[in-house]
């Protein structure tokens, strides 16, 4: 009877090992779509995920029946190890270098559409100590909106003939700039470190909300997260505005004149990434005089001392670009605020969320609950669900995007983390009150439904795959300044910011260009020493020829295949 009691203890390990590597292997490949390998002449291939999941099933059953007890007593172990504050800082951890991996090892390192080569090359004229770029005019460029024509994606006419601004707000070139200065390619470090940060902050939201464990998950689940999966591997501005919200935020609970100061600092950057958030200030001022009920217009006064001179920068700075301290690159808010928006929005966004984040996110909306209940201190998770709504609010009357574009849930991406967070806290609330052996193994299946879900997501929406898309842009843009014409001055649209970031080449828009001014256009650059070339997408070759064509434009028929850069084509005029 001894050796047949002790059997449990023989093979325990090893159906949990199988149960384990199984259920790995069946969310890789449900997450990959399979593999398939040749060695030694061999093929192993494997596409279905549903045999393996079968296996782990039956093991865990097989498990639960034959030791019940003794699993009991482990998973009841194993679930007061995860609550554990080491476990909880391992968790992020792991999840912040996971995001800095991602975002370096996926990163696109180019600079691309309009996004990209507009806050890359803005970064680089502010390392120049430039605000302000110029074009290439002339009297004998006669046809219609010439300097429209001539200003490259990312940018706009700026105040005087022959000078062009940036687009986009300075706050994000302005952390670049530096690293612009030390070298091209280190400006896209700087996404991925505040990606890492983020992580790290949504755990520290749930620290000093009183729940050090919600917010670990919080951040394991930002760091699958689709919406930042898909900003942090792109030199854009989301991911280090959510990252200087919540740190303002943060930093604001602590209720010390220092930490009003640097909340202050920190929303002031905000500001200067994202000047349409600026309300929210608001939100981290109230947080930062209500933190302590002493001192509180000492620390109001030092809020707003430090937070007013990255306003008056920004006012500045744009008016000096723009002609006025409350004028945008955008345009007015006119342009792209509308209440007639708000419908639109409100059947995207809340679509877009579930979708990438699955349903779990909603959970979010027990945060009222869970503040009243379980909060160590009200204030600082009551401010954060107010800044989430206020992002929300912020954007459900800006001007809406195509029904399958998802990934501009980026501009909800500093109310994410908070989401995220509350929906964890309010997960576990009913995690906790079931019994103990079923806590763990309820949880790790919610956790890895909700991952593996995300991952998916991001994975076949092009999360990982932005890098190969992207590719073109610098392929493009050394192949005209090495290989082309040294005189060149390039027709393009897509291309037109990558191609002048790359190739310092002036550009002619020509998707702006009137369709009957192309022979003229090209005849007054030559004139003028230009030699005219056209860089072009595959989809943006058969529109050139369409546009131009129709109205019997002879260069058309001029043009000279010089190059194909992957979905890149470069033509010549002869």
């Amino acid at each position: 009877m001894g050796p047949t009691a002790r059997l449990p203890d023989r093979w325990i390990p090893w159906v949990s090992a199988l149960v384990a590597a199984t259920t790995v292997y069946a969310t890789t490949v449900a997450l990959t779509g399979g593999f398939r390998v040749r060695i030694a002449g061999l093929r192993f291939s494997s596409q279905s995920w549903e045999r393996p999941a079968a296996v782990a099933v039956l093991g865990a059953i097989a498990l639960v029946v034959a030791a019940r007890s003794r699993i009991g007593a482990t998973l009841r172990r194993i679930g007061a190890a995860l609550e554990s504050l080491h476990f909880s800082r391992s968790l992020v951890a792991v999840a912040s270098l996971w995001a800095l991996a991602v975002g370096i090892g996926f990163g696109t390192f180019a600079s691309g559409g309009a996004d990209s080569s507009g806050y890359v090359g803005q970064a680089r004229l502010l390392a120049e100590g430039k605000l302000t770029d110029t074009i290439p005019v002339s009297r004998d460029y006669q046809w219609p909106d010439v300097e429209y024509t001539l200003t490259p994606l990312g940018f706009t006419r700026g105040q005087t003939r022959g000078v062009i601004a940036p687009i986009y707000p300075p706050g994000l070139p302005l952390l670049l700039a530096p690293f612009s200065a030390v070298s091209d390619r280190a400006v896209y470090v700087v996404v991925p470190l505040f990606g890492a940060l983020l992580i790290w902050l949504t755990y520290r939201l749930g620290v000093l909300s009183g729940d050090g464990f919600a917010g670990g998950a919080a951040a394991l689940l930002l760091a699958v997260s689709p919406t930042f999966l898909y900003q942090v591997v792109q030199p854009m501005s989301d991911v280090p505005c959510a990252a200087c919200w919540l740190a303002a935020l943060l930093v604001a609970s602590r209720g010390s004149t220092a930490g009003s100061a640097l909340s202050g600092i920190l929303a002031s950057l905000a500001i200067l990434i994202r000047p349409n958030l600026a309300p929210l200030a608001v939100i981290v001022a109230a947080l930062s005089i209500a933190s302590s009920s002493s001192g509180r217009l000492r620390r109001a006064m030092c809020f707003v001392a430090s937070v007013t001179p990255g306003v008056v920068l920004l006012g500045w700075i744009q008016d000096v670009r723009y002609g006025s301290p409350f004028a945008a690159g955008y345009g007015t808010p006119a342009d792209v605020f509308a209440i007639g928006y708000v419908l639109p929005n409100f059947a995207r966004y809340p679509r877009w969320i579930t979708e990438s984040h699955t349903p779990f996110i909603w959970l979010s909306l027990g945060a009222p609950f869970w503040i009243a209940g379980r909060a160590k201190d009200r204030r600082l998770p009551l401010a954060a669900l107010a800044l989430s709504i206020a992002v929300w609010l912020a954007y459900l009357p800006y001007v809406f995007f195509q029904p399958n574009e998802w990934f501009y849930t980026r501009f909800l991406l500093p109310a994410i983390p908070i989401m995220l967070f509350f929906a964890a806290a309010s997960a576990l609330a009913g995690l906790r009150a079931l019994p103990a052996m079923w806590r763990a193994p309820v949880g790790a299946v919610v956790a890895i439904a909700v991952g593996a879900a995300s991952l998916l997501y991001a994975e076949r929406h092009g999360a990982f795959d932005i890098r190969n898309q992207e590719r073109k842009y610098p392929l493009a843009g050394e192949y005209v300044r090495t290989k082309g014409p040294a005189n060149a001055l390039v027709l393009a649209a897509q291309h037109s910011g990558s191609v002048r970031y790359y190739a310092h080449r002036p550009i002619l828009r020509w998707d702006l260009l009137s369709p009957t001014r192309l022979d003229q256009a090209l005849a007054a650059f030559r004139a003028h020493g230009y030699e005219p070339i056209l860089v072009v997408d595959v989809g943006e070759y058969d529109a050139f020829r369409a546009r131009f064509e129709a109205a019997g434009q002879q260069a058309v028929h001029q043009l000279t295949p010089l190059a194909v850069l992957g979905d890149a084509r470069v033509f010549a005029f002869r």
